[in-house]
């Protein structure tokens, strides 16, 4: 769960171009209460067969591809990573963290873990501790760039490299890969691909009649990127419209979407679908549209896909889709790219695997935990392919 300003808390395979072409160009999409017209002229339903096929294409297991070229990993055995959390209270930056030290201690590594409480002091401090006590790379989960500027590129004039994850929306290809100029590597879903699906699956389920409302959170890194996706995707129908899109802090997540809600379901009584960012979000937006008596008509789609929301689209009911990411797979790409920047090889591919979620996808899976989720959705066979990678027998 990236976040740019923390207070209390492509590479597209080929086939379908067409489509694909017009959800990831740059964002051209109406502003919020007009018709989301584009320039295609695709009818209707061409345009939903054409979202259909998109949405089929991400249903699947993602299956795993080498990163990057073979490495070998007991070169760097007694090495040491220092894991600088934003804070260790969100779950989903713990399930990062257990993934990286899974992996690293498979292979020789130490990790270290420093809390930075989500004091922009302390995420300062949580770097000089690692390059004062020389660790071997520093991995950066979900601490904001800007405020640990100065010490990312310390620590690279002092050889030492740095990963961010789950946090900068990925680009292949340039210093950083989407993070500041001077980190190693990155590892993140491809957040416009994520956009463009949760508004495909809004276009889809309508018939390519969708009224929707955005639900943004504008201080979150990746938020840009995640809105112009749906936007540009929802360009593409012209039977479509962008009610409104909000802006919630974060630190009003649990305290503001549900009863925000409400008030647009009421208010709005044509839009047909939400589409919170993230399935953080997600869960009080449910909460919201069960408190009026449009559950039967409004649906939800969002991004990430955390246990409670994933619990939520199994039972039934207005949430009806997560575009999801899997943490464990994530916390396994940090260490690969980490072994990479200490064996001073080029970064591997910052892109991480993203699954499009319904309910018939999560029955008989256990929702209880990501782990479960994980294993159920994405498989563990990824795990024996970075072993193989590594050169671990």
């Amino acid at each position: 769960m990236p976040f740019k300003k923390w207070k209390a808390a492509i590479r597209i395979a080929a086939g379908m171009s067409f489509l694909l072409a017009g959800i990831f160009a740059a964002s051209g999409a109406s502003a919020a209460s007009t018709p989301a017209n584009g320039s295609q002229i695709a009818s209707t339903s061409d345009v939903v067969q054409q979202m259909r096929q998109l949405l089929a294409k991400y249903s699947v297991k993602p299956k795993f591809s080498p990163p990057g070229p073979p490495l070998d990993a007991s070169k760097l055995k007694g090495k040491t990573i220092m894991l600088v959390l934003v804070d260790a209270r969100i779950g989903a930056i713990n399930d990062v963290a257990d993934a990286i030290k899974e992996a690293a201690s498979l292979v020789g590594l130490k990790t270290v873990v420093f809390d930075s409480k989500s004091s922009p002091v302390r995420m300062q401090q949580g770097f000089k501790e690692a390059i004062l006590n020389k660790a071997d790379a520093i991995v950066n989960i979900g601490n904001v760039v800007e405020i640990i500027a100065g010490q990312i590129k310390e620590a690279k004039e002092k050889g030492i490299p740095t990963v961010e994850v789950t946090n900068s929306p990925p680009i292949a290809g340039v210093a950083g890969q989407g993070s500041d100029p001077n980190t190693f590597g990155n590892v993140s879903p491809d957040t416009r691909l994520a956009g463009g699906l949760m508004a495909a699956s809004a276009i889809v389920n309508t018939d390519g009649h969708a009224n929707v409302v955005i639900m943004n959170t504008s201080e979150v890194t990746a938020s840009s990127v995640l809105v112009d996706g749906m936007k540009t995707a929802m360009s593409r129908c012209t039977t479509c419209s962008i009610v409104r899109v909000t802006d919630t802090p974060l630190s009003e997540w649990t305290t503001a979407i549900t009863g925000l809600t409400t008030t647009i379901v009421r208010s709005h009584p044509e839009v047909n679908y939400l589409l919170p960012i993230y399935s953080d979000m997600g869960i009080f937006a449910a909460a919201g549209v069960q408190q009026t008596t449009a559950a039967h008509k409004v649906s939800i789609a969002s991004f990430s896909g955390v246990p409670a929301s994933q619990s939520l689209i199994k039972n039934g009911g207005a949430y009806k889709a997560n575009v999801t990411e899997d943490l464990d797979w994530e916390g396994w790409a940090v260490v690969d790219q980490a072994m990479r920047g200490m064996l001073k090889m080029k970064p591997a591919n910052p892109i991480a695997p993203i699954r499009y979620v319904e309910k018939r996808d999560l029955q008989g899976v256990d929702t209880s935990s990501a782990s479960s989720i994980s294993a159920a959705l994405f498989g563990t066979e990824y795990k024996d392919g970075f072993m193989k990678l590594w050169n671990v027998k």
